[in-house]
């Protein structure tokens, strides 16, 4: 990714786009955490963040109109947050924060005419910018129009106080009797504001008559204006102090020397691309203060917290994994790009983009259609591409796959047919957890069709996953080799994941889901299960087709389901998909038990792998097919197929199928799978997590050669290489019998050849 195509991605992430409070208000006030500070009764934060953002607020958080509640999402369910009088209550509540910090002084002034609240304001900010400033205002005091307030609205104290402050920053002030013409002489000084909320000269009046909408420059160079002469605008004081402000940067940029409207920042009045979701927002009246002059601080508390904290998160509220790193894709997107330009280093973002599940569930939430799956699928692919991707992130998964595809693949036409008119591709995982139900499956599709052969293998998602471009190509292509060699049958998948990779990536292999063809004619059969919550896999979110055959299929079985918000197309993964469960078992973990949580009932599924991931969190989960073959049908409690059950499961279907052929040629035993083990719990437990085979385990003991004995109690070490991995077992043998005491391996191999020692 380069740096185009990192502001393309973050583009696509609305977090960071202010909610309606804060986009509507001119002055930009981080109006959201100001809330949040008053909610927590923190009116010193509050009004540091008034400060922060607001010229004179002890006048401006008086007098503002508020147009931000205009924008507030509250308004449909309770009304909007009373922004304004909380801004009112916390500058009367808390004193003022501290020094205004001012920049070094320039070489440059600046003349304002006019005392009105947008000469204020622009004086204000010119003088923190270090401008020399000064205000020729009518009257005897500065505050045009401000004087004329009364003293319950306005205190002139306040006013005083706030003079005062731009006297500190170097304002000087005078007064003169008619603000005219003249007074705009270019040689007194380098830059001139005319405030139209003051009394001006009929002739001045004349001269700031059409302004630059953006800049409010005036047609004469160094000349700039602001303020509305009229007392009726619905926000006349807002937009006073927002137009003097304007009208303050495009001064700063004048002697500058630098554009007025370049990468200039318009006010978005309100407008946002922040989208909050308040479907599940209760409605919450405004709070009403007991004193007609306003909230008490418990009061504003009160009133702060019916705030919603407006934020998108759509996807991390959603996703375990993307709230398990702590922050959104947007920044998530940065993190990506910078672990892809370390060079040398700890890239440590690794973990982050192996263990996104790929589920395209954040796509399908978010607004923008940000995909964390194109994000991180993209980054896997760079890193195997450059030689960067850690061995050990998917490395069981591929050994997994490669076994799928070549021990215990296997293709056979329909028996006794000339040739397969449909072929049965049960996916390796089904074959691997449920090789009863996968042959009793297969039997219901010859019945429906007899010219159905069946296609043991393995898709290649792993491949895929892992962003073996390369490996997966050449798998896929070889899967097309075989579909060809056979007749190019119509392909009957079980699995969600293998139909998905057939219709992305091989489009002209027709393939369907089993689920589609049992469903055109199901067969009734007496469910005698409580109501169930169905699962969707996440690879089916976008095959609806598939969704409602199988809900046919429940429906003719009188399988009553109960709601499960997310499902069909926001449906969630089960931790396995992307390799998560390999690159982050932890993550997974949550990921399965955030699952089930979203329903007390049991749960039903008809993908193997979600069933097994699932009932890890010790969940009753069953598969469709133990509601469609009940005579099959195994324990909702049962627990998951270790990883060694799997394998050997495969071997076992590819048997069975075999014996079924006249013709076929009877498989050939490895010396070493007559080796009887006998492992505890415990140490099956151990082999689990660190992902060791039974028959890994076999080899070391058929192929040791030197090993290490314990001589107190006989117990042995004995290791082999197989593959890229390095495994070590502690056993202790009698006779022919193993028993295993530890496992462990390694990937590491110490290069160069020990030297002798004389």
């Amino acid at each position: 990714m380069d740096q185009k195509g990192l502001r393309n991605w973050e583009a696509r992430c609305i977090q960071e786009e202010p909610p309606g409070c804060r986009a509507g208000c001119p002055l930009n006030v981080d109006v959201r955490a100001f809330l949040q500070a008053v909610a927590r009764e923190d009116l010193a934060g509050a009004r540091t963040i008034l400060e922060k953002s607001m010229p004179l607020p002890g006048i401006v958080a008086r007098l503002c109109e508020a147009p931000c509640e205009n924008f507030c999402l509250r308004d449909p369910l309770g009304g909007p947050i009373a922004i304004g009088g909380l801004e009112r209550v916390v500058v009367h509540l808390s004193p003022v924060r501290g020094k205004i910090l001012r920049l070094p002084a320039r070489d440059k002034s600046v003349r304002i005419i006019g005392g009105g609240p947008s000469s204020l304001a622009a004086a204000f900010d010119l003088a923190k910018k270090g401008y020399p400033v000064t205000l020729l205002h009518h009257g005897p005091s500065p505050g045009g129009w401000l004087d004329s307030l009364p003293e319950k609205l306005l205190p002139k104290a306040v006013l005083t106080e706030e003079l005062q402050r731009l006297a500190s920053l170097g304002v000087v002030f005078h007064t003169k009797d008619v603000l005219h013409p003249g007074l705009c002489d270019p040689i007194a000084a380098d830059a001139c504001y005319i405030g139209q909320d003051d009394i001006l000269a009929d002739e001045l009046k004349d001269m700031v008559a059409d302004p630059d909408e953006q800049t409010f420059a005036l047609g004469k160079k160094g000349l700039f204006t602001g303020g509305i002469r009229s007392p009726n605008h619905r926000f006349r004081f807002i937009t006073d102090i927002s137009q003097g402000r304007e009208a303050a940067v495009s001064i700063d940029r004048f002697l500058q020397g630098a554009s007025l409207t370049a990468s200039r920042t318009p006010l978005r009045h309100g407008q946002t691309d922040l989208f909050t979701n308040t479907r599940e927002v209760a409605a919450v009246e405004r709070i009403t203060p007991s004193d007609p002059a306003g909230f008490n601080q418990k009061e504003a508390m009160r009133e702060a917290q019916r705030c919603i904290d407006c934020q998108c998160l759509e996807c991390v509220r959603h996703c375990v994994y993307l709230a398990e790193y702590g922050a959104y894709p947007k920044a998530y997107a940065r993190r990506v790009y910078n672990n892809s330009a370390i060079v040398k280093g700890i890239h440590q973002t690794n973990r982050f983009i192996n263990s996104c599940s790929l589920c395209r569930q954040c796509e399908t939430l978010c607004p923008k259609d940000f995909s964390m799956a194109d994000l991180c699928l993209e980054a896997r692919q760079q890193m195997v591409r450059e030689k960067r991707m850690p061995p050990s992130a998917h490395w069981f998964a591929l050994n997994e796959m490669r076994s799928a595809s070549g021990d215990t693949a296997l293709i056979c036409h329909a028996p006794q047919q000339p040739a397969s008119k449909h072929i049965f591709f049960p996916g390796c995982q089904l074959a691997g957890i449920r090789p009863e139900q996968t042959l009793r499956l297969y039997d219901r599709l010859l019945d429906l069709e007899p010219a159905t052969g069946i296609w043991l293998n393995c898709c290649a998602a792993p491949a895929h996953w892992s962003g073996r471009v390369e490996e997966f190509s050449e798998a896929i292509t070889h899967l097309k080799g075989l579909w060809q060699a056979v007749g190019s049958p119509m392909v009957l998948t079980a699995c969600s994941t293998c139909l998905l990779m057939f219709r992305k990536h091989l489009p002209e292999i027709k393939a369907v889901s089993v689920w589609t063809v049992l469903a055109r004619e199901p067969v009734t059969v007496s469910a005698s299960h409580p109501p169930l919550a169905l699962s969707d896999p996440c690879t089916s979110r976008d095959d609806q087709e598939t969704q409602t055959a199988v809900r046919t299929l429940l429906d003719a079985a009188g399988q009553p389901i109960t709601p499960l918000t997310m499902s069909g197309k926001l449906t969630e993964c089960c931790g396995f998909g992307g390799l998560m469960n390999n690159a982050a078992p932890a993550t997974a973990r949550k990921v399965q038990q955030a699952r089930v949580d979203q329903s007390e009932t049991g749960f039903l599924t008809y993908c193997a792998m979600c069933r097994d991931q699932l009932a890890k969190t010790g969940k009753p989960v069953l598969h469709l097919l133990d509601i469609l073959f009940a005579e099959e049908a195994r324990p909702a409690d049962e627990p998951p197929a270790s990883i060694s059950a799997r394998r050997a499961n495969r071997k076992r279907l590819q048997a069975e199928v075999l014996a079924r052929y006249p013709d076929s040629v009877p498989l050939q035993r490895q010396p070493w799978e007559d080796l009887t083990l006998i492992i505890e719990d415990q140490v099956a437990a151990l082999l689990e997590e660190r992902r060791i085979l039974e028959d890994d385990i076999r080899q070391v003991l058929v192929g040791q050669g030197a090993f290490f004995v314990h001589q107190e109690d006989g117990r042995r070490i004995a290791s082999a290489r197989l593959g890229e991995v390095t495994f070590w077992v502690e056993y202790r043998q009698t006779g022919k019998t193993y028993r295993i005491e530890r496992c462990w391996s390694h990937r590491m191999i110490i290069e160069g050849e020990r030297k002798n020692e004389s």
